[in-house]
């Protein structure tokens, strides 16, 4: 049965998370249950219960007497998400079939999105096309499991601040993601999974300047 509390508090949990995304919310900061709760005119259940999937997701961590704060990444942390995301693109990749082909258009636009904010160094625009981008791939693989874990992933946090940090590197990012459309337009889904998991190592070499092995 729908309850209209669990409305409530995927909307606050998105509310949250585009917070920590966009710097609202910094590394360390408490989030008051009660404060949020008066916020959005609600009781604090639903809070606690966006508060408990983003805990789940690690994106926020309650410690007893110190209440609810917003998690610090570590770099080894991102690191090993990059690594994972890089070869779950690839199978989803794999197994998209020709289910991508009916939205050829729509992903270009997203990557044509991607170059545009990169020749302007819009970051954070870059970012969230970033993520339709990838999402749109993973998606479209139909295949549960790799999306649930691609999502565990929080691509959101890990994707933003990584073009935030890298600028620089936008506009090279951006035509990649040209050229991944073109495979999948070409039908060549298994080049196209190579590129991403390239695309995805690329990443690491600018976060921590290791070669791709």
């Amino acid at each position: 049965m729908f309850h209209p509390r669990d409305c409530m508090s995927d909307r606050i949990r998105k509310v949250i998370l585009e917070r920590i995304c966009d710097g609202t919310y910094v590394a360390g900061q408490r989030l008051v249950e009660l404060q949020i709760a008066r916020e959005f005119d609600t009781s604090q259940a639903p809070i606690r219960e966006a508060l408990c999937e983003l805990e789940a997701m690690r994106i926020v961590e309650t410690q007893p007497y110190k209440g609810t704060r917003v998690r610090q990444i570590s770099s080894q942390e991102l690191e090993e998400c990059l690594q994972i995301r890089g070869v779950l693109e690839e199978l989803a990749a794999n197994q998209v079939e020709e289910r991508l082909l009916g939205k050829i258009d729509l992903l270009r636009e997203k990557a044509l999105e991607t170059v545009d904010s990169a020749k302007q160094g819009d970051a954070r625009r870059y970012g969230y096309a970033n993520i339709e981008f990838h999402r749109m791939i993973v998606e479209a693989s139909q295949n549960q499991t790799i999306m649930m874990v691609w999502n565990m992933l929080t691509p959101e946090v890990r994707m933003l601040a990584s073009a935030r940090a890298h600028v620089d590197k936008l506009e090279e990012g951006a035509h990649e993601h040209l050229e991944i459309v073109d495979a999948f337009a070409e039908g060549d889904n298994r080049f196209a999974g190579k590129l991403l998991k390239i695309h995805t190592e690329k990443v690491l070499v600018h976060n921590f300047k290791k070669e791709p092995v």
